[in-house]
């Protein structure tokens, strides 16, 4: 029964085949094509609002094309992209049919120009409007604002540059315009400022108790000692300033013969004043200049707009000097106040220096023998620094150079230099340290070598702060025989403890070193510097725990440092961070420098 069905189906099939035209023998195919044929796909063409192509593409049939398309903006427009249209600047279509033919769509663009601010910034002088315009619009120049005090100059692009705005040119882009102001600069009052602000004490900076006239370390030239040849007390040994230290207070005092010259103008500054106003008076501008005497005085006063000078000519007698032309010129800004000085002494000696609010510095050239240039300035937490460059020799040559800085806090004064006259052929470094309250010099460390290969680090101080010496007596090197030290009102020599390759360093020792004491010459009116040899005890830094034992093993003697320990650490601790600042700094002046800065005598026209 099962094949008799299968047949059955197989007979249909073929039936229904026949029937069909499905058979596969193409000569059995008698049907015909009555339409056209459709095409697979389509040219579309995208085109933007300027008519160049941005793409051809085929699309197939049915197939809905599109594209994305952006305008950037430029300065001057803001572009908005509307859609696409049939024809250039056509009607945009609501939406891009189906590929049924060929096409080309173009891109619908509109465009409005930009608008720019511009804005007006018075810088303190009230509000100006600003100015809303169309990219290539000329603003409107308003009218020039006032301020009290100042005068307007103009509109510039930058708050402090110059006036450079062009109100013919069009703007294209957003602006701010500042507005610049000259002070009202009350010429008549900026003379009398400068006359009756001159006076100056080159000491401001300096601690009282490192100063020359300190009461409390001045001593009495008749009991300085200069003799150690038989057992002096130490009790009875004045100590003083070392030799970093005086060379800053040398220079200082060589200035005070300088501004002692600037005494002449408080007898002429009030008529000066009254001259120079009368003149301007009738002759009212910006900038001045008007030549007159007074007396053996002849006066200049020049004003260029920012700074005052005041230039005096006279002839007379100083002391040291003798008869001497002198030259004073003195010089204000008129917006900082900084002040510039020049005095001219004879064709050899001439002070240059500048004064601001926390600083002050002077260039000095005296006698054509010393050139100097000294520094000082206050930071904001009253902390002090200082410099110095000195050059000694003759106008052509400088046989000597010395440098040396300092700083100052409220209870130390730290100076570091490389000056020792006292040290034939020196070429070290000095840490100087001294308390702030009394001026006490606690002690110095020095940088040395010898012969460029041995470097010696050594702390010196004062015998006086040596518990257990009470007495020394001192016979110098005469001929080949070797200084001799006894202390203690001992007849036993006093020996060292040499240590190094053939016993050739001293681990410490007793030397006589150069410092300066200062006394009152009561008749005279002054202060006189004396130089004066001091014996001092020096330990190699190395050997600083073991000082004790050394000088007990060699001498039998018990001694000990009487510094504080805070004030020994303060001296290592500067040697350590403060040297290493001024070898780098100690040759950044010349002495054409200095020239240089003090400049020349002024010509007048």
């Amino acid at each position: 029964m099962k094949r008799i069905l299968m047949a059955v189906i197989a007979l249909i099939a073929t039936l229904l085949l026949i029937s069909c035209g499905g058979t596969n023998d193409s000569s059995t195919d008698t049907g015909t094509d009555t339409g056209a044929s459709e095409k697979a796909s389509y040219t579309i063409k995208w085109v933007d609002e300027k008519g160049n192509e941005i793409l051809s593409e085929s699309v197939e049939s049915g197939k809905t094309p599109s594209m994305s398309y952006t305008v950037s903006d430029t300065d001057e427009w803001d572009y908005t992209f509307c859609g696409w249209a049939l024809s250039a600047n056509g009607e945009i279509l609501d939406s891009i049919p189906q590929a049924n033919e060929d096409k080309t769509y173009y891109a619908v663009v509109s465009r409005i120009k930009k608008i720019y601010k511009v804005t007006f910034d018075t810088q303190g002088a009230g509000e100006i409007a600003s100015q809303s315009l169309e990219y290539g619009t000329v603003p409107t120049k308003p009218e020039d604002p006032k301020m009290e005090g100042y005068r307007f100059v103009g509109w510039s692009t930058h708050k402090d540059g110059e006036t450079s705005v062009d109100f013919t040119k069009a703007i294209t882009q957003n602006v701010t315009y500042y507005a610049i102001w000259n002070k009202v600069i009350d010429v008549k009052g900026l003379l009398e400022a400068l006359l009756t602000g001159y006076e100056f004490n080159p000491y401001l900076y300096i601690p009282e108790s490192l100063r020359p006239d300190f009461s409390a370390s001045l001593v009495d030239a008749n009991g300085i000692i200069d003799d150690y040849s038989d057992f002096v007390d130490v009790s009875d040994i004045k100590y003083g300033f070392g030799e970093q230290w005086q060379m800053v207070l040398g220079n200082l005092e060589e200035s005070l013969i300088f501004f002692n010259v600037l005494s002449v103008i408080e007898s002429i500054s009030a008529t000066s004043i009254t001259v120079f106003n009368n003149y301007f008076d009738e002759n009212p501008s910006d900038t001045a200049r008007h030549e007159f005497d007074v007396g053996i005085y002849s006066v200049t006063v020049d004003f260029d707009g920012e700074i005052i000078s005041y230039i005096l000519n006279f002839t007379t007698e100083l002391p040291l000097f003798g008869e001497q032309t002198i030259q004073l010129c003195m010089s204000m800004s008129a917006e900082t106040s900084e002040r510039f000085a020049r005095i001219q002494i004879g064709d050899a000696n001439a002070l240059a220096y500048k004064v601001t609010e926390n600083s002050y510095e002077f260039a000095i050239k005296y006698a054509e023998s010393r050139r100097a240039m000294f520094s000082i300035e206050r930071d904001e937490d009253g902390n002090t620094y200082g410099k110095i460059y000195e050059f000694i020799g003759t106008s052509t040559a400088d046989i000597i150079s010395s440098a040396a800085e300092f700083y100052f806090t409220n209870e130390y004064a730290s100076i570091i230099g490389n000056k020792a006259d006292g040290m034939l052929g020196f070429e070290g470094y000095i840490s100087e340290l001294y308390r702030i309250e009394d001026g006490a010099l606690l002690g110095y460390e020095v940088k040395e070598s010898l012969l460029g290969v041995l470097e010696f680090n050594t702390l010196w101080f004062n015998l006086d702060d040596i518990s257990g010496v009470s007495s020394i007596k001192y016979i110098p090197k005469d001929g080949e025989n070797e200084a001799k030290i006894y202390i203690n009102d001992l007849s036993s020599l006093w020996e060292t403890k040499k240590v190094g390759v053939i016993n050739s360093s001293r681990r410490f020792d007793i030397e006589m070193r150069t410092q300066y004491v200062y006394s009152y010459d009561a008749k005279n009116e002054k202060y006189i510097v004396h130089q004066i040899m001091v014996p001092m005890m020096f330990v190699q830094e190395e050997y600083l725990d073991t000082f004790e034992s050394d000088v007990s093993s060699a001498n039998d003697v018990n001694v000990s440092i009487d510094v504080d320990e805070d004030d020994i650490d303060k001296i290592i601790e500067d040697y350590k961070m403060l040297v290493p600042i001024f070898e780098e700094n100690k040759d950044n002046t010349s002495s054409e420098d200095i020239v240089e800065y003090i400049g020349e005598k002024k010509e007048l026209k």
